[in-house]
């Protein structure tokens, strides 16, 4: 016998038992539903009679109030017509109760006719008679016989409904039942089809699926090559058109800044600095970091960028200018961005800031360790007409603001470690002024570290001496850190070169003068 024939076997003998069992199941429901429909029919017929007891009762004492009322015997008729048939809708009542074992309701009959009958003898006879003889106190015995006689008439119908309800339920679960073994059976037969046709074409399936998934495969890697190859085109693009604005150059004040991506695939991120020059020996600086990279995130972070000088165009005040800024984003449902905003006064020595989110600058200031200032308040694009509070510190000169991304302090798990190891790098810079602050900063926190995040630094400081402008000369830049950044020489000039990379020409030109 072969191999699909001895499968064929027991699937057949399966379902040859399953289809007899099935006939066999039918048989039953039908027999069983005719016996509950006759049953329920004898009932529904019972309650008939007993409908038609108490009309005809109703009819009796409608003919003898109207004797009683009037005198007139004409109203007579309906007790006249209704007498002979009550008689006998009790006899065939008494019959059809005995078949349905209710010695309940053929007690409730009984009384109620006793009670006809009482009626007849105590109250209708009498009024024949004598219509208006005590004709008040009759009535009023006799509705009180007619009132029993409703009761139990209503006792005997309330016990026929009790018993079809009885009989419908079971005829409903009987069928349940016999639907649920129906659908066992269809599925048992359906599985035994099925676990039949599919060892047929298991095979055939394996094989069909391997090359389906192998083209996929394939399909799905030309695909996200594709989807790269373009984004990165993009990308390359739009770093070149969000680049970073060049620093000013002003006598009072002094800036260092420095951006390095977490890795060349992600380089098109969301953070940025901005200082901005303004009248009086002031400047404007912001700083911000959007969620996330790639394109998204650097639309956003262009849109934030220019919405800081729209809005400081209106009111300089930066909780003023974090609120427009906010208000805008939110109802663009933008990313989140965290943020500082702050105008730097070298008339008056003050930085005054207002903090969305973004982690705390740090003031170094001389003679003294650096410190944390003050956080902020919640994320822009988060809420609409968040509020935020300005902070105002007053300062000396020489003093230098120390603003970055959290990819500055959260490098590890270790926020607190990530903090201190900022404080010490931000102290050590103060040993060197004359190399870039920033570049400084950044080299000493991530010696021997890997860069898991854009890190984005930006300091603003007044100078000592108003009357001497911070510039890097091109023979620091040219002769990198001169031995006293970490790190190796070779290593040192590369982060050199890469910052000089990523300055506008006309910016290393200026500080080539």
């Amino acid at each position: 016998m072969s191999t699909s024939a001895r499968a064929v076997v027991p699937t057949a003998v399966v379902a040859l038992v399953l289809i007899a069992v099935f006939l066999a199941a039918g048989l039953y429901t039908h027999r069983y539903a005719a016996l509950a429909a006759d049953a329920t029919r004898h009932v529904y017929d019972v309650r008939s009679l007993t409908s038609d007891a108490l009309k005809l009762q109703l009819d009796e004492e409608v003919g003898i109030r109207g004797l009683a009322a009037t005198g007139d015997r004409t109203l007579l008729q309906p007790f006249a017509a209704a007498k002979a048939p009550l008689e006998h809708d009790f006899s065939e009542l008494r019959v059809a109760l005995a078949g349905l074992d209710l010695p309940e309701a053929r007690a409730a009959l009984d009384r109620a006719a006793t009670e006809n009958h009482t009626w007849l003898r105590q109250v209708a006879e009498p009024t024949l008679l004598h219509p208006h003889r005590g004709a008040a106190s009759v009535q009023r015995y006799g509705k009180k016989l007619v009132d029993a006689f409703r009761a139990d008439i209503a006792r005997v119908d309330a016990l026929l409904t009790e018993r079809a309800t009885q009989l419908s339920q079971r005829l409903t679960s009987a069928i349940d039942r016999i639907t649920v073994l129906v659908v066992g059976v269809v599925i048992a037969l359906s599985v035994a089809a099925l676990a039949y046709t599919v060892q047929q074409v298991r095979a055939a399936r394996r094989v069909a699926e391997g090359e389906r998934l192998a083209d996929q495969e394939r399909a799905q890697r030309a695909t996200l090559q594709a989807a790269y190859d373009a984004e990165k085109r993009i990308a390359d693009s739009l770093q070149t058109a969000f680049s970073q604005r060049p620093l000013p150059a002003l006598e009072a004040l002094r800036f260092s800044a420095s951006y390095v991506p977490a890795t060349e695939e992600t380089k098109l991120g969301g953070d940025w600095y901005d200082v901005i020059a303004l009248p009086g020996n002031k400047v404007l600086f912001t700083i911000g970091d959007v969620t996330g990279h790639g394109i998204d995130a650097a639309v956003t972070m262009n849109r934030a960028r220019q919405s800081f000088v729209t809005g400081a165009l209106f009111d300089l005040e930066p909780s003023s200018v974090l609120e427009r800024v906010n208000n805008e984003m939110a109802a663009r449902e933008d990313r989140l961005v965290t943020a500082i905003a702050g105008v730097a006064d070298a008339g008056t020595f003050e930085f005054v800031y207002a903090i969305a989110g973004h982690p705390p600058p740090v003031l170094l200031e001389p003679g003294r360790r650096p410190r944390f200032l003050d956080c902020g308040s919640l994320p822009l694009g988060g809420f609409p007409n968040t509020k935020y509070a300005g902070k105002r510190v007053q300062s000396v000169p020489g003093a230098t603001l120390v603003l970055y991304t959290d990819g500055a302090v959260e490098h590890s798990r270790n926020v607190v470690e990530g903090e201190e190891l900022l404080l010490s790098a931000v102290a050590s810079s103060a040993d060197h002024p004359e190399v870039d602050p920033a570049t400084w900063i950044h080299q000493a926190i991530f010696q021997g570290r890997a860069v898991g995040d854009d890190v984005a630094i930006l300091t603003v400081g007044f100078s000592a001496d108003p009357a001497v402008g911070f510039v890097v000369s091109a023979d620091k830049a040219q002769s990198g850190f001169s031995g006293r950044m970490p790190g190796g020489t070779q290593q040192r000039k590369s982060v050199e070169a890469r910052r000089l990379a990523r300055m506008p020409a006309f910016a290393v030109e200026r500080a080539a003068s």
